[in-house]
């Protein structure tokens, strides 16, 4: 009981010291983007949208970036990572990768398990992508939630008599990320000679899976071809977006039961799991020190694996 006790008091300091920071963390970025926002007003968008634009995302030195190009993965792990605006580059990603994929082979080696070792070096090679895509999602719900915001000053913009491409350089230098980045790098790509059609579908192209700025992108570019009121179609584009936004919201919270239920049943095998090592560490040293452990192990790991993906398809709504 002393043990369990000491195991809880553990958790919560740790939770209340990763809150604090989280906190302290949320109120820098916050002051650093008022910062950034004004320096773009004051000195104008172009020297810091320039040098997103001609940076590379494969490596550091010329050479390693001229081997990497002959890798047939190295041009989509590019384009990933630009995709999810991440401060480092191709090469660095391999390097993590390989480092945490030995580790985990390392970590399974020293518990004389090969399924362990198997299983710890895969995760260790898939960690640092899958961070990759989690910051790609989380960059693309940003954007669509500060969207609706940036085409009504757009619209506000368009309706002072400013020309489009200028409405671009307004959101960007009045607007945080990463909305702003996405309109300067377009406006930018402008300046540098590019037509309005194709800076236009590289912003949609640099968040693919964002549906609402794939909208305003076709609509942007057939308003161009064919003619129209532009103002109107830009306030509906952002009222839909919000409309949009109203009903998932709903639509989250009737799911919430059976999300939360799915949360409980992933998390029980872990906190018993902990428990019983806690409590027991020797009933659970099979599980590690035994080859019939060891299989058991790496079983309940995928069926979990498996279980935890069932749950989240079944809580989500197809629409």
């Amino acid at each position: 009981m002393r043990q369990l006790l000491t195991v809880l008091v553990a958790v919560a300091i740790v939770a209340l010291l990763q809150g604090l920071f989280y906190t302290f963390r949320f109120l820098g970025e916050k002051k650093r983007e008022e910062l950034r926002r004004r320096l773009r007003a004051e000195e104008g968008v172009e020297s810091a949208q320039l040098s997103l634009l001609r940076r590379g995302h494969l490596a550091r030195s010329a050479w390693l970036a001229s081997l990497l190009r002959n890798l047939p993965t190295a041009e989509r792990l590019e384009m990933l990572i630009q995709q999810a605006q991440v401060p480092i580059t191709v090469a660095q990603l391999l390097t993590y990768s390989t480092m945490l994929a030995f580790l985990g082979v390392l970590l399974g080696v020293l518990a004389r398990g090969w399924a362990v070792a198997v299983l710890g070096g895969l995760m260790g090679l898939g960690t640092p992508l899958f961070i990759i895509l989690i910051k790609r999602d989380q960059r693309s719900r940003k954007l669509s939630e500060q969207l609706p915001d940036a085409l009504d000053m757009m619209a506000r913009s368009l309706r002072a008599g400013h020309a489009l491409p200028s409405t671009f350089r307004l959101v960007s230098t009045e607007m945080p990320d990463p909305v702003a980045t996405e309109f300067g790098l377009a406006f930018e790509e402008q300046n540098l000679g590019a037509s309005f059609e194709r800076a236009v579908l590289q912003m949609a192209k640099r968040a693919p899976d964002n549906g609402d700025l794939k909208i305003f992108a076709v609509s942007v570019v057939i308003q161009k071809e064919t003619g129209g009121n532009l103002v109107e179609v830009i306030e509906k584009i952002a009222e839909t977006i919000r409309a949009r936004y109203r009903f998932y919201g709903k639509l989250r919270a009737l799911t919430a039961e059976g999300r939360l239920s799915g949360i409980v049943l992933a998390a029980l095998p872990v906190v018993t799991g902990l428990l019983v090592a806690v409590l027991n560490p020797g009933y659970m040293r099979l599980l590690v020190a035994t080859r019939l452990g060891q299989f058991f192990l790496v079983y309940a790991i995928a069926t979990w694996i498996l279980g935890v993906l069932w749950l989240r398809r079944m809580a989500r709504v197809d629409l």
